[in-house]
């Protein structure tokens, strides 16, 4: 979804461009989420979706990035969002999508399968551990903590099934990836070849992972 183009209150100033030295530079007073996220689909034609419910707020924010991504995650810090993606699609940013908290329903979800029978079957996923500075995975925003639930379309449940799938798929442009943060799955476009994330292989319950996994064509 694309907000429309809401009107400014007076006095309000977005301004977002790219000066001679290359540097992207920014600048918001008492303007609305509105008129900023229409600002960057203007400029530079990045979707961003998730902030809905914030389209009203007004905020005073000035920045300069090398990219618009490093200007996104330093306006998201701004604002208080801490989970977000960001889609790539030959090698350019092309959304951003803010992934909301885990809800009361998910955590009691969790309760629930934790006093289950199900307690006792485990199965393995690929957790992020780290992010290699100004990698793929960097510009992505993807954290430690993240799940890696698919890559290329194959379901991943190991640090080194996840090694060969990347290799697998080296020489390809684009490849489908799926995280998880906060128990909310999101799909990423990557390109082929290394990512930049330190993975760990660790267990979890049967029934947490289909909690989040369901939706997707898979059951582990």
């Amino acid at each position: 979804m694309i907000f429309l183009f809401m009107p400014g209150f007076a006095g309000a100033v977005v301004e977002l461009g790219t000066v001679p030295d290359g540097i992207v530079s920014f600048k918001a007073r008492d303007s609305s989420i509105a008129e900023i996220v229409n600002k960057f689909y203007d400029q530079y034609s990045i979707e961003i979706k998730g902030l809905e419910n914030r389209v009203l707020d007004k905020i005073t924010f000035s920045y300069d990035a090398d990219t618009p991504e490093d200007l996104l995650k330093n306006l998201l810090r701004h604002i208080g969002i801490k989970n977000y993606a960001f889609v790539f699609a030959d090698a350019t940013l092309k959304r951003l999508v803010i992934v909301p908290e885990a809800t009361s329903d998910v955590s009691s979800f969790s309760q629930s399968s934790k006093a289950s029978s199900r307690l006792n079957e485990f199965v393995s996923i690929a957790q992020i551990q780290g992010i290699v500075e100004a990698s793929q995975a960097d510009s992505a925003g993807l954290q430690e903590g993240d799940i890696i639930l698919e890559y290329g379309g194959v379901p991943i449940s190991s640090a080194r099934q996840l090694v060969s799938e990347v290799e697998i798929n080296s020489q390809i442009s684009q490849v489908e990836m799926v995280i998880v943060r906060q128990k909310i799955p999101t799909r990423l476009v990557l390109s082929g070849g290394f990512i930049g994330v330190r993975i760990l292989t660790k267990e979890i319950p049967r029934a947490e992972l289909l909690s989040f996994s369901k939706r997707f064509s898979f059951q582990p």
